[in-house]
């Protein structure tokens, strides 16, 4: 990936985190992980990676798809883009990332455990 656009990936993920974690007051973004962000080549469209407690995925993706608008206007605060790009949400699966994710997030009922 060149090196803009690497860059830009970057600046998109440290924004997406302070938003999601920090400027939200909804607890189901605010238990979203941003792990990556892929740009398209022209800045339109990016994916952004996320991780989440095991069993609350399909609600994650509920929560970032209602809350796009939200998402989006923040970004335009944060970040002076000619074009915001429209952005996709897609789980990562990555057994590590799930199992790291348990430890911070347990699931309700259960307490955390050292593994």
């Amino acid at each position: 990936m060149p090196y803009r656009l690497q860059k830009f990936a970057r600046t998109l993920q440290q924004a997406l985190g302070e938003i999601l974690g920090r400027e939200s007051l909804d607890p189901g973004l605010q238990q979203v992980t941003v792990l990556r962000v892929q740009p398209a080549a022209d800045l339109k469209r990016a994916t952004v990676f996320i991780a989440c407690p095991a069993g609350a995925e399909e609600a994650a993706l509920a929560h970032l798809a209602s809350a796009a608008g939200f998402i989006k206007k923040q970004l335009g605060r944060k970040m002076i883009l000619r074009f915001m790009p429209e952005l996709d949400f897609a789980l990562d699966k990555a057994p590590d990332i799930e199992r790291a994710l348990d430890r911070l997030h347990p699931p309700p009922g259960h307490e955390k455990t050292d593994r």
